[in-house]
């Protein structure tokens, strides 16, 4: 088979793969699984959203959430408060034992390992064209 290089496609499956691996292999260590990090992460940038409001963020259903939320409010990493202008739903909170500065700190030396060499305006193009694929490839969803 002829040696040929990654397609874009490749290139940005192989990346996610890797930066995947080494999130999973962080965030073990505290009890979690990718996509219960993933979720605390995101907690933790919109605290007081609601769990519609984090679902549509994450692009996952509104029940696969409820697991997952189930999950870290067992593991006591997340609350749900109820929101008074409805009492039927409810506002997402860290707790304080979520407040886990090695997981939290994560994403910052992920984002300072991968742009190591990179000049800043180099990031700053690559930054402005993953956020335009991110919205082209919104189309093939529609497709």
């Amino acid at each position: 088979m002829p040696d040929h290089p990654f397609t874009l496609v490749e290139s940005l499956i192989e990346l996610t793969r890797t930066l995947r691996a080494a999130f999973e292999q962080r965030v073990e260590q505290y009890g979690l699984t990718f996509a219960r990090a993933r979720l605390l992460t995101t907690i933790g940038r919109h605290e007081g959203a609601s769990q519609a409001q984090l679902a549509a963020i994450l692009g996952i259903e509104t029940p696969t959430l409820k697991r997952l939320l189930d999950a870290l409010e067992d593991q006591g990493l997340a609350e749900r408060r109820p929101i008074p202008e409805d009492g039927r739903k409810h506002a997402v909170y860290l707790t304080e034992a979520a407040r886990i500065a090695p997981l939290l700190g994560f994403r910052a030396e992920v984002d300072a390992t991968l742009a190591q060499g990179i000049a800043p305006e180099d990031l700053a193009v690559t930054r402005r064209t993953l956020a335009r694929m991110a919205r082209n490839a919104e189309g093939l969803r529609q497709a």
